[in-house]
């Protein structure tokens, strides 16, 4: 009997979280709120404060169980050999920028978090989401990312920081540029482009290797 009550909250749990992300969508995180979300679910909104504590649980919960990107980042890793050649983890990252593009691009719940977090930077909740979507693309790094001694952090800062800007401009305006962010041709130049950006950046780690291998004297 306990374990059947233990397998309807978790149900009834991931029934309100999908509902909070319906919600998310249609309204933004600024107009969701518990009502709305219990309205969705079909619960009594009691519930959400039992389960998840209130508002800011709830969003916690949300990211934490992977309703967010980090489920995405998991099956990622998980997709990929354990030992992976560094001249094949350019490509491989390569590739997990434009997935993860796709993916937030897909996930209009996962955009309002996000300018949710940005307009409550200071907040302790804010900082939380942030230090766990951080340290989910760590472990990302620590395991792909190409070139370990040339501050992989910082290029993945730079890389993830404009796809998420670029996706979140691109609710906002039709165009940058030249680039019409409305169709799918636009959308594959940006995605041709980060290619091009890690083949040449695997050639210039290359060519600084030889120079400093040239550079070694020799015994």
């Amino acid at each position: 009997m306990r374990q059947i009550k233990r397998r309807n909250r978790n149900m009834t749990m991931e029934r309100i979280l999908r509902a909070m992300g319906e919600v998310m969508a249609e309204r933004g995180t600024q107009k969701a709120g518990i009502n709305a979300v219990a309205e969705r679910a079909g619960v009594n909104k009691v519930l959400i404060y039992r389960y998840f504590g209130g508002w800011e649980g709830l969003l916690e919960a949300y990211v934490q169980r992977g309703f967010f990107l980090s489920m995405f980042n998991e099956k990622f890793m998980e997709s990929v050999p354990d030992t992976l050649n560094p001249d094949v983890r350019g490509k491989v990252w390569s590739e997990y920028v434009i997935q993860l593009m796709r993916e937030f691009k897909s996930r209009k719940p996962s955009q309002e978090l996000i300018r949710w977090e940005m307009a409550h930077a200071d907040s302790d909740l804010a900082q939380r989401l942030a230090a766990f979507r951080e340290e989910s693309y760590r472990k990302l790094i620590n395991k792909l990312a190409p070139y370990p001694e040339y501050d992989p952090v910082a290029i993945a800062t730079l890389m993830i920081s404009g796809i998420t800007l670029l996706v979140l401009m691109s609710e906002q305006r039709d165009q940058i540029m030249d680039i019409n962010l409305k169709s799918e041709e636009g959308w594959q130049r940006m995605e041709k482009a980060i290619k091009r950006i890690y083949s040449g950046l695997n050639l210039a780690m290359e060519v600084e290797n030889q120079k400093k291998h040239e550079e070694q004297p020799q015994s």
